[in-house]
């Protein structure tokens, strides 16, 4: 009897056991489960945040048209002190000729294309400022393709359809602008400017057009020399090549604008007057574009011995571009007449530099 009912007695103990071991297992498999999952989805390949890289066409419109902004990391917004490129940098700094400015800029870029812009400014007094502008970016001459059937030049077999280049001809692309500006004085510490432009570009044939409109203001807070600009650039509607001889069953997709949003501010730790006068501007910019990251710009200009330029920038979060340096020097010709020239180089990482001249006459 008492061997028969500690038989039982074990019997329901190992019951009891398998119970709870088989409990212990179901939740060690339902963790593990659960902990492969989870480390299934940390070790997959995550999704790309949303860029906004390639969006938009025209780039030839966010480079610098003249050695002074390009020296200074491309600050355009407020360095103030404005010329003639403020026609094509901020249009409210215009106000700031005294009479009239005439600039002229070549820079050589990246692939032998060659870019050039040139601006009239004239002060009208209590009427406001008005300017001219024209940019022009060469592409250099190519060799036009046509796609077509090919042969074989020793058997004379089909290659299919492929390009053609042979006696094919040469073409020399461009992209341009055309602008007007107007710019006044609204109070002692604030100036407004805006820019029209009338906007191509020619592939060929293949030619495409629009407008944009460059607004920008200055406003100088009465804290010393500090000033504060915004900019609105290229905005406009978007492009559409009209014109291609045809040669493509469905029309090209529109190319918008690189509009950008800019947001400066500038100070003069040092400005000294009359002979041997010294000035040194520090300057930065927030840039908010529709066709990338954010970006900023910071630039520093010094200006000794009333006539000697030194520059120097830098640019953040570009893929290639960075440090910049320049210098420029002016002297009085005439009792009225002023000659500028400007030297500016901009390092662009895997794509050496790119330098900039401009010459310039104030009146």
């Amino acid at each position: 009897m008492w061997m028969k009912g500690e038989s039982m007695k074990l019997r329901r103990f190992n019951q009891q056991v398998g119970v709870y071991a088989g409990i212990i297992m179901v939740c060690a498999s339902s963790s593990g489960y659960s902990q492969v999952a989870s480390n299934t989805v940390d070790w997959g390949v995550q999704p790309l945040s949303l860029s906004r890289v390639g969006s938009a066409g025209w780039q030839f419109l966010k480079l610098s048209t003249d050695a002074r902004s390009a020296s200074m990391g491309g600050i355009q917004a407020a360095i103030g002190y404005g010329n003639a490129s403020s026609a094509l940098n901020n249009p409210a700094s215009a106000v700031d000729v005294p009479d009239m400015d005439v600039q002229f800029s070549s820079m050589n870029w990246v692939a032998d294309i060659k870019y050039s812009s040139i601006a009239i400014v004239k002060n009208l007094g209590s009427l406001g400022t008005i300017g001219v502008n024209y940019t022009y970016l060469n592409y250099g001459e190519m060799i036009r393709t046509r796609v077509g059937e090919g042969t074989d030049p020793n058997t004379g077999a089909s290659l299919g359809i492929i390009p053609l280049l042979d006696n094919q001809g040469t073409f020399t692309p461009h992209d341009l602008s055309v602008g007007v500006l107007f710019s006044r004085q609204i109070t002692n510490a604030l100036q407004v400017g805006g820019t029209l432009r009338y906007i191509e570009e020619l592939i060929d044939d293949a030619k495409m057009s629009t407008w944009s409109v460059d607004i920008g203001t200055m406003y100088w807070t009465g804290l010393g020399s500090l000033r504060i600009s915004m900019l609105g650039r290229n905005f406009g509607s978007d492009g559409e090549f009209e014109e291609y001889s045809g040669r493509q069953a469905v029309a090209p997709a529109k190319v918008r604008l690189p509009m950008q949003f800019i947001l400066g501010t500038a100070y003069d730790i040092l400005d000294t007057q009359g002979a041997g006068s010294q000035r040194l501007t520090l300057a930065a910019e927030y840039v908010k574009p529709n066709d990338g990251a954010d970006k900023y710009r910071v630039g520093v200009e010094y200006f000794a011995f009333s006539n000697i330029y030194l520059r120097g920038g830098y640019k953040f979060n570009y893929d290639e571009e960075s440090y910049t340096f320049g210098f420029g020097f002016e002297y009085a010709v005439a009792e009225s007449i002023v000659v500028k020239v400007d030297y500016a180089y901009a390092k662009l990482g895997r794509f050496q530099g790119a330098q900039i001249f401009t010459l310039g006459l104030r009146f």
